[in-house]
């Protein structure tokens, strides 16, 4: 667009134009893009008439299509109906792409294709700042659209220096609203949460997933923050601040989308091409609240001894070896642990044992007699009991079946 004031878009009727937003409407946050289209018109002086739709309100945008015939659109549907009213018109639209089916190419439609990887970025820094974490991880919205794999992607790639452990929670098929997510999910996502290198920090794609997340840290008895910090995205206020403990939030900068949908669709109205073309979603801030409050010293000291655990569990260390390497006692150490809903000192060094074991006999052809001693234990008997009562299989038996899986592979 040149530079000076913009050209008023031209009506041929007299009367101003009437433009319709369908957006999300459902955090005040999301209402804000509803300013950023006002604001680019006063900017650039336009008398725009604007309605606006929730998005999901499929009928009442047909109808407003196919009886008002607003002079443009802005909008984000993907469903057939409304695709074929839209066909049947020439009005200028905005499309915006959230991840979904782009609409067939049509004279004056421009699709954004909207980059929503600066979330992600977003929450690594909030995370990264606040340090101590054993691990990072990642809940997918259910139904997980490109918009969440986009998110969660650009966290992984920004924690990745780190060089600590990433997981993902991959969500079951279903609806996005994480309303009806099912109580088998809630139970996997509470499995998996406690599976976590802890103290965690845990991204989850919308407000909605992070409060399941933090429901399912209940069910598995993880304290929030401290053994498990979670951060969300909309800073929708009703649903971070009506729970306890207060969820802290991503904010994205929905005037700034607002006025880049609305100059669009104002070059579009005054003759301009349609385009396709990326649209980057900025972000505001991170709203914090209680949910990712850095690590308490008791957390840092899990942490540290989870590290030590990692590099010297296979020596043969015990519960007390561990509290003294990190000078408290042994006393103190578990109680930092219980706090955290953590595994106990000794139940931390038999995980990384058996870790160890079952990587061993996957990966060498060691004797188990060998391995046993590798990893710590003085007496194969005792180990063989443990690894047959914890994994169902007997440590020959374990051997062979990974064989057997590398031979498929």
């Amino acid at each position: 667009m040149a530079a000076g004031r913009p050209k008023r878009t031209p009506s041929t009727t007299g009367r101003k134009p009437r433009i319709l937003v369908a957006h999300w409407m459902i955090a005040p946050d999301s209402k804000r893009f509803l300013d950023g289209v006002e604001a680019y018109a006063r900017t650039a002086g336009l008398e725009w008439d604007l309605e606006a739709l929730p998005l999901y309100q499929v009928e009442t945008m047909r109808l407003a299509l196919e009886t008002q015939r607003p002079d443009g659109v802005i909008t984000g549907y993907d469903s057939a109906e409304v695709n074929s009213s839209l066909a049947k018109t020439s009005m200028p639209v905005v499309f915006l792409r959230h991840g979904l089916p782009e609409p067939p190419p049509r004279p004056r439609l421009t699709v954004l294709r909207l980059d929503f990887g600066e979330t992600g970025r977003a929450a690594a820094r909030h995370f990264l700042s606040r340090g101590g974490y054993r691990s990072f991880g990642f809940v997918e919205a259910t139904r997980d659209p490109e918009w969440s794999r986009s998110r969660g992607d650009a966290f992984r790639d920004a924690v990745a220096a780190t060089k600590l452990p990433f997981l993902r929670f991959s969500a079951k098929d279903g609806t996005y609203q994480a309303s009806v997510a099912s109580r088998e999910e809630f139970a996997a996502l509470a499995q998996w949460l406690s599976s976590l290198p802890k103290p965690a920090a845990v991204f989850a794609a919308t407000d909605e997933r992070a409060r399941d997340t933090l429901l399912s840290c209940r069910e598995a008895g993880l304290d929030v923050p401290r053994a498990v910090a979670i951060l969300g995205v909309n800073n929708d206020d009703f649903t971070c601040s009506h729970i306890f403990p207060n969820l802290s939030s991503v904010a994205l900068d929905q005037a700034a989308l607002g006025r880049a949908a609305a100059e669009e669709l104002h070059r579009v109205m005054l003759g301009g091409p349609a385009v396709r073309r990326d649209c980057k979603v900025a972000v505001s801030g991170v709203a914090a609240r209680a949910s990712t409050a850095a690590p308490s010293p008791g957390g840092r000291l899990v942490a540290a001894a989870l590290e030590w655990i990692d590099r010297h569990a296979c020596d043969g260390a015990n519960a007390a070896e561990v509290a003294r390497a990190l000078g408290v006692s042994k006393s103190l150490l578990d109680l930092r642990f219980r706090e955290l809903g953590v595994r106990t000192v000794l139940g931390a060094l038999t995980e990384r044992r058996l870790r160890e074991v079952r990587q061993r006999l996957a990966e060498t052809n060691n004797s188990i007699e060998e391995i046993c001693s590798a990893c710590g234990y003085g007496d194969s008997g005792g180990l063989r009991r443990l690894f047959k009562r914890r994994y169902g299989l007997s440590m020959s038996a374990f051997r062979r079946s990974e064989a057997n899986a590398r031979k498929v592979r």
